[in-house]
């Protein structure tokens, strides 16, 4: 007993020697342990901690500039297998939803067992800082900071969770996706000066059985879709991107938008369609590119009208430099209300490299589709192949386009005014819209198709006089008027 009470009393006094020694020390040894103290903490603590953390964030590492699909996968993968343990939910409706979407709250954790391990998941509003040791962390540094799942787990099981567990989440993810699938129309626009994309279901009626062209052109058509779809090992054979174009050309009412409707149905693709009178520069451009999803068609409409600007820009800067530089590609298309910031501007080389660039790459299976009424307006370098792999023209309606129309409007396979009715096709220039405008029984008494047929008949034979009687002249007009009124 009274060694040891001497042990505590030696243990005491050297206590207290220690402790006159550290007064006596300089305020500089001070600070300085005082910080190899602070720096040993977090790694002693980090020894004797038996657990370890993922943490994945909502947007990856440059904020704002491309959504984090792991963090899709991990919300959608806890809705479905972990909801029915938390406390806290969220409720939502969707646009293309029969019910609630139901999901975890924010700073709600629940625990998922895997093959007998135990998984701690956890919502958080805000990307803070981890304390601990951390194998993946995908912090933005964004004053916004968004949203970010933590996962806490024993260490002996980080390979369980890095090669089985998050690799499963994924593919569940992806059979989700698959069995609720819902084909989505997307724009662009800008906020807070910044390109987003926002989206509505699409589910548009068209199809390429209800399109009025020749069937031998539809089935080239559908073909070429269909070795585009089935071509990943091709692509990547001959080192090419995964993608597509194809240039819609003709008159308007020829059919043009309901072509790309017929084609997002018939390949099961999401639209994209691209206002670049919204985007305020190139790497705006890039960045919304980023955003779009694998098979997607982007579309572009009506191209040729950002192509006048565009040539009146190169008309102006080659009086301004006399003709000495012809570098058009750089020249910009003003589409920006702020045309005095040469900033606010996208070029036709950056369009050019979003269509076929080193950026069109990032991603696979998708189509571009550019709309024009006016091919020859378009910079031969826009629809080289390569960009715009295939042409189609849509035409005015011709007499196999006709029976389609008949067939969808009237549901009337033959009738004896077909014969008639071909033969003012071929004297006209009627398109597929006028001719379904005619077709469609409208009215308080809806016309039959004997009636809707003879009406087409009687527009064709007028629009047919109109064509063939000699354009009058307005100077001869105008004398005509005046001469009759004096």
């Amino acid at each position: 007993m009274a060694s040891s009470v001497e042990k505590w009393v030696g243990l005491g006094s050297a206590m207290a020697g220690l402790g006159l020694l550290w007064s006596r020390m300089p305020e500089h040894v001070h600070e300085e342990a005082r910080h190899i103290i602070s720096s040993l903490t977090p790694m002693v603590s980090a020894y004797f901690n038996p657990y370890e953390q993922i943490t994945v964030s909502e947007y990856s590492e440059e904020p704002q500039f491309r959504r984090n699909k792991l963090f899709d996968a991990i919300s959608a993968y806890l809705s479905c297998e972990c909801v029915g343990d938390a406390r806290k939910l969220r409720a939502e409706l969707g646009n293309d939803s029969n019910g609630p979407l139901v999901g975890l709250d924010e700073n709600q954790e629940v625990v998922h067992s895997f093959r007998g391990a135990r998984m701690w998941w956890r919502l958080c509003s805000k990307a803070s800082k981890n304390r601990g040791p951390t194998i993946i962390s995908i912090l933005p540094g964004d004053a916004d900071e968004p949203r970010c799942y933590k996962l806490v787990f024993h260490k002996r099981h980080r390979k369980l969770v890095v090669e089985d567990y998050l690799p499963g989440i994924v593919e569940r993810w992806r059979e989700l996706t698959a069995r609720n699938r819902q084909r989505r129309l997307f724009t662009n626009h800008s906020v807070c000066g910044k390109g987003v994309w926002s989206s509505v279901p699409y589910n548009p009626p068209a199809t390429f059985g209800m399109l009025a062209m020749d069937p031998g052109k539809k089935r080239e058509i559908m073909d070429d879709l269909t070795a585009f779809r089935e071509g990943k090992e091709y692509h990547s054979k001959v080192g090419k991107a995964w993608k597509r174009g194809y240039l819609l050309h003709g008159p308007p009412g020829t059919g043009k938008s309901t072509m790309i409707a017929a084609m997002a149905n018939f390949l099961d693709y999401d639209v994209f369609d691209l206002d670049l009178t919204s985007i305020k520069n190139n790497a705006e451009l890039r960045k919304l590119f980023l955003d779009t999803t694998d098979k997607s068609i982007i579309v572009i409409e009506d191209i040729d009208a950002i192509e006048v600007d565009l040539a009146t820009k190169r008309k102006g800067k080659k009086a301004a430099n006399g003709d000495q530089n012809d570098g058009h590609h750089q020249l910009p298309i003003d589409l920006s209300d702020n045309s005095g910031d040469d900033k606010s501007k996208v070029t036709l080389s950056g369009l050019l490299s979003f269509v076929d660039g080193l950026w069109s790459a990032c991603g696979g299976e998708r189509i571009f589709v550019f709309t024009t009424n006016h091919v020859g307006r378009l910079d031969p370098a826009l629809i080289r192949r390569g960009r715009m792999d295939k042409h189609i023209e849509m035409s005015y309606c011709h007499f196999e386009a006709f029976k389609v129309l008949a067939s969808n409007y009237l549901g009337v396979a033959d009738h004896p005014l077909f014969v008639e009715i071909g033969r003012l096709l071929d004297a006209t220039q009627m398109t597929p819209a006028d001719v379904a405008h005619n077709l469609m029984p409208r009215g308080k008494r809806k016309r039959n198709a004997d009636e809707c047929l003879a009406a087409l008949v009687e527009k064709m034979k007028k629009a047919k006089m109109e064509s063939a009687s000699p354009p009058v002249d307005p100077v001869d007009e105008a004398n005509e008027e005046r001469f009759h009124s004096d």
